[in-house]
């Protein structure tokens, strides 16, 4: 994977590329909603990240990270890949979590963490998933219910870390206590808990967060922002059109509201309740004229 190209032509090709081929922390710069961003800094900062964690990685006896000074095997591959990680991140740079509610808007977006060095579970996790990638290590994001994980695999070992808690490794109890605290006492660690998320689904749950947090504060127009970049990150989604029409009858644009809602209910792979709910609005739009 090329972790070097520049992310505003990147964030244009997304929608037709390989979800393979995307590149989570380039992505996410571009769309970060700060106008004054400057994209050269952080691609140069992620780069000096990167090197930071091969240099670690790589400094012990021999460049050989699994043995010690006599040669002598000294711990796991994948525990020297995640103790990289943590040092350099949490220890060397300072990274910590974002654990306030105030202007949820600009947490959730991925310049400011690598700005201020305090982020969200999930952009916390792009950054880890980044670094690990960039030097060929298999690393994948992990949605449990109510947070947001990753996992790291190495020559058929895999541990599931915490970005959010300075990159602390979990075992199943750990998990199992996450799903409880989000789902409730009863509830039990399940094999779909364990499924990896696709780069592109990180994505639109990152520009998620921002659309949400945007209706909340009844910013119409940003959160019309937000849902047409997840379009162009999945072009293929309709209920983006769905959203989209909401967003547009809410900001007071009935005519583009009416456009867009029609459209999304002669797509035919639309929800029958989302479908109903688009004409009941259509209905009311159209009234109203």
């Amino acid at each position: 994977m090329e972790f070097t190209i520049h992310p505003n032509p990147h964030l244009k090709q997304i929608g037709s590329i390989n979800d393979t081929k995307i590149c989570l922390a380039t992505t996410a710069i571009a769309l970060s909603d700060n106008p004054y961003a400057n994209t050269q800094f952080f691609t140069d900062f992620l780069a000096e990240l990167s090197s930071a964690v091969s240099a670690y990685y790589l400094g012990f006896a021999g460049g050989d990270p699994s043995t010690d000074f006599y040669g002598r095997a000294k711990q796991h591959d994948i525990i020297k890949k995640l103790s990289a990680i943590k040092a350099v991140v949490f220890d060397q740079y300072q990274f910590y979590a974002e654990r306030t509610h105030n202007s949820p808007s600009e947490k959730s977006d991925f310049c400011f963490m690598l700005e201020k060095r305090k982020g969200t579970p999930i952009n916390l996790a792009i950054l880890c998933m980044h670094l690990a990638r960039a030097q060929g290590w298999e690393a994948e994001g992990i949605a449990i219910p109510g947070h947001f994980v990753c996992r790291l695999g190495s020559h058929g070992e895999r541990i599931i870390f915490d970005p959010f808690n300075r990159a602390k490794a979990l075992n199943a109890s750990d998990l199992r206590s996450l799903v409880k605290q989000t789902l409730g006492a009863t509830a039990e660690l399940q094999q779909a808990h364990y499924r990896s998320v696709e780069n592109r689904s990180i994505l639109l749950k990152l520009q998620n967060n921002v659309k949400l947090q945007q209706e909340h504060k009844k910013n119409f127009r940003a959160a019309l922002i937000a849902v047409n970049t997840m379009q162009q990150i999945a072009p293929k989604e309709p209920h983006f059109l769905y959203d989209a029409g909401l967003l547009y009858a809410r900001a007071n644009q009935a005519k583009t509201a009416i456009t867009v809602l029609k459209r999304y209910i002669q797509s035919s792979s639309s929800s029958c309740y989302r479908k109903n709910s688009a004409n009941h609005v259509l209905r009311l739009l159209m009234q109203q004229r």
